[in-house]
């Protein structure tokens, strides 16, 4: 136990000196952690994996998925993304690639993430980033490589705590950094809490709350709530044999309605 505080302190302290000026970075999550308002940093999942790479110790079979995203219902803020998580053992890969923005301006992301146990209940996670913006008239062409890097830690059999970095290398590029940390508590298969805290660049600090309810076999139902931007959260799955869909949505008073659809497909 003593082990995996000591894990917990060293990042946290190493993290927060790092985070500086920059613009947000916009990066789909999926439709189940948009479900959820985005407080996954600690629960296992295939978008999951691409909140916190150390999830990807979780992955037991290979999957494939495809995502869309619509923020506010405008064309140009939508974005569209592919990804693969490979169950190779021990140490199983995440890809992801990204398409944000429209002919006037766009951002493409690409990753490639992996991630091993260093014990029982100790796992780490890198992913190396590829990210470049294109934009037209005044608007320079801007590429930048970055990492991130995650760990979870099995407190006690029904809780999680996770901890994910994205970009600590911001004195050296134009891309923000942030910090996540999230809990999540489950006793079943069933049923689960999760809850966090992030903090991206020059933007409030955000906490995060949200729970998913398998209530049929197939069928599971997602809630959720976070403070900064305010915004409240559900989204609905659905299971059948190797492919799972998922709908999401987050509902601002301000701007309205942001919404995700995604198909994940499972090697058995």
């Amino acid at each position: 136990m003593m082990l995996r505080w000591n894990a917990v302190l060293f990042l946290f302290l190493i993290t927060v000196p790092l985070l500086r000026a920059g613009e947000p970075l916009y990066v789909p999550h999926g439709a189940d952690a948009m479900g959820m308002a985005f407080s996954v940093t600690a629960t296992p999942g295939h978008w999951n994996c691409f909140h916190n790479p150390a999830l990807l110790t979780a992955a037991s079979a290979t999957s494939f998925s495809a995502a869309i995203e619509n923020r506010f219902m405008l064309p140009a803020l939508s974005s569209k993304a592919v990804s693969a998580v490979l169950a190779i053992k021990p140490a199983p890969l995440g890809l992801v690639a990204t398409h944000y923005g429209n002919g006037d301006y766009y951002r493409l992301f690409t990753g490639l993430g992996s991630a091993v146990k260093i014990t029982d209940g100790i796992a780490l996670g890198l992913q190396v980033d590829y990210i470049s913006e294109h934009g037209v008239g005044e608007y320079r062409d801007v590429y930048n490589v970055t990492f991130e890097a995650g760990m979870t830690s099995l407190l006690t059999p029904s809780l999680t705590l996770g901890l994910h970095l994205f970009n600590p290398l911001s004195p050296l590029n134009t891309l923000p950094s942030s910090i996540e940390a999230g809990l999540q508590w489950s006793q079943s298969d069933d049923f689960l809490l999760a809850a966090g805290v992030s903090k991206v660049t020059d933007e409030p600090l955000s906490v995060q709350c949200g729970l998913s309810w398998d209530v049929l076999d197939r069928l599971v139902l997602r809630s959720g709530y976070m403070s900064s931007p305010a915004a409240f959260a559900f989204g609905i799955g659905f299971r059948t044999g190797s492919l799972q869909t998922d709908a999401g949505f987050l509902i601002n008073s301000v701007t309205g309605v942001t919404s995700s659809v995604s198909l994940i497909w499972t090697i058995r």
